[in-house]
């Protein structure tokens, strides 16, 4: 294996790991009506393997972190549903900033793409939860909702992942600058894929 390639493995495993512990330790609701709906900014080191190493990678740290996680935490149904929906969501987030980056790496670029990423997130994650995953959550944990899931996507999964999207944006975008000759750096040893 060459060094570029282990240097690459290495860079998109610690990514992971710090992704991980961000998941595991900094987690909080922003809705209380929904407790369950947890913040994390676990996005901020996918993102970064995305900007590093291309949307594969990003791909890559995504799925390292949630399988991290899954495994830790329990691996269970309801882990599992939970964990492949941070999953989904990471990468719905990831890939319209990174495509929109790779166009240009000027301001307007990336926060187009940071909106862009918001915007996908939020359709994303209300469709998913829509037609799959509050139907499993109910089917699994026999729980209720007290409304109709349609409800409950309007009022909790749309404000909650546009919450989501602005303020993982402006963390990403505060991150990103401050270590941006670094990140360029890093980019330019690593051309993406």
């Amino acid at each position: 294996m060459s060094g570029q390639k282990l240097h690459r493995l290495v860079g998109i495993a610690l990514l992971a790991a710090v992704g991980f512990v961000l998941q595991l330790f900094i987690a909080f609701p922003i809705i209380p009506a929904f407790p369950f709906l947890k913040l994390d900014p676990s996005d901020l080191a996918v993102l970064l393997g995305g900007f590093i190493y291309g949307p594969v990678a990003g791909i890559g740290v995504a799925f390292c972190r949630s399988l991290l996680h899954f495994l830790i935490t329990g691996p269970n149904l309801i882990n599992l549903v939970g964990d492949l929906a941070a999953f989904i969501a990471s990468v719905g987030f990831m890939i319209p900033v990174v495509l929109a980056v790779r166009k240009g790496n000027s301001m307007w670029h990336q926060v187009g793409g940071l909106i862009g990423g918001t915007f996908s997130l939020t359709v994303i994650m209300s469709f998913l939860n829509w037609v799959a995953i509050m139907p499993m959550y109910l089917a699994v944990m026999n729980f209720q909702l007290g409304m109709s899931t349609t409800k409950y996507v309007l009022i909790g999964v749309v404000p909650f992942n546009l919450i989501k999207g602005a303020v993982i944006s402006v963390l990403f975008f505060a991150l990103a600058h401050a270590m941006m000759p670094w990140l360029e750096k890093q980019r330019a040893l690593h051309p993406a894929r």
